[in-house]
């Protein structure tokens, strides 16, 4: 009796991979991007009409190159992010 159990218990361990069941393939979808990476840029600021002191144009320069050079760095993110989880995504569904 007891190897009747050992058996059957040994049978029914593999699951149903005896029973001739089909694996099913899995799908991946391609990742969503990190949140930060879709966020909206901040907008430039505009020269004032009335700026007539070459200090307003400097500053108004260096406020907007330090948003540009964000934007910049965001840009350089989003495609090295894009580009890994392409090639990643590539690899795995091929």
């Amino acid at each position: 009796m007891k190897t009747l159990v050992i058996i059957l218990s040994m049978m029914l361990l593999p699951g149903c991979s005896m029973l001739g069941s089909k694996s099913v393939p899995v799908t991946m979808n391609f990742p969503q991007a990190p949140e930060p990476l879709l966020m909206e840029p901040e907008k430039l600021e505009t020269l004032p009409e009335d700026a007539t002191k070459v200090s307003d144009i400097l500053k108004n320069s260096t406020v907007n190159y330090g948003k540009f050079r964000e934007l910049q760095l965001k840009f350089n993110q989003w495609h090295h992010w894009y580009n890994t989880n392409r090639k990643l995504h590539k690899e795995t569904t091929e």
